[in-house]
């Protein structure tokens, strides 16, 4: 499956040559001339990566930076510009730009950082379907298999879990057992981290 990549950038020229460079390494292009009506379809229609231009008309580039952020976090965004400097480049990273890259663009060196964006995006894009997943598996627990299952986490054995909780050691090993049944753990070590995981 190609990646999608949105150019956002006010120059028609740089738009038409990024489109043309980056369709040569097989991604689907969109481009936009301003930032607003491009975040509006970002928002519906999630790109693999942004290439955002930081001086533009109207919203500038960090501004739309910024923008995104809140509307699609996950999405990596890398600065271009004509016009860097370092305080520019510290500003877009701490607005939470993936890079910075300055024009006349390298094409080799940008398809390098949209490789390297993506396939990260691809790696939280992972971890976010899995904690999703562990979460849901969590909440089909009782409100007791929860209490157990916390306890378990820090580490009690089954006859100190029946102290704390004033019932029968047979009554926890059979919370046990449901809670690995339902949180489709392969073990009990296996089981405190996804506990940990759903908990946090």
């Amino acid at each position: 499956m190609r990646s999608k990549i949105v150019v956002i950038d006010d120059s028609e020229a740089v738009r038409s040559s990024l489109k043309a460079v980056l369709e040569t390494y097989s991604y689907d292009v969109v481009t936009y001339g301003s930032a607003g009506p491009a975040i509006e379809a970002i928002f519906d229609d999630r790109p693999d990566c942004i290439l955002l231009d930081v001086r533009m008309p109207e919203v500038d580039g960090l501004t739309a930076l910024q923008l995104l952020m809140s509307t699609a976090p996950h999405v990596p965004v890398i600065m271009i510009t004509g016009h860097g400097d370092v305080s520019m480049a510290v500003r877009a990273m701490k607005a939470g730009a993936q890079d910075f890259i300055e024009k006349p663009i390298d094409d080799q060196l940008l398809e390098k950082s949209i490789a390297s964006a993506v396939a990260k995006r691809a790696v939280s894009d992972r971890r976010l379907k899995q904690a999703a997943a562990v979460s849901e598996r969590y909440s089909r627990l009782t409100k007791r298999e929860k209490m157990v299952a916390s306890l378990v986490a820090e580490g009690h054995s089954s006859a100190a879990i029946a102290s704390l909780l004033s019932i029968s050691v047979r009554t926890v090993d059979h919370h046990r057992a449901n809670i690995l049944a339902k949180m489709q753990a392969t073990s009990v070590p296996h089981l405190i981290k996804l506990i940990l995981q759903a908990e946090i």
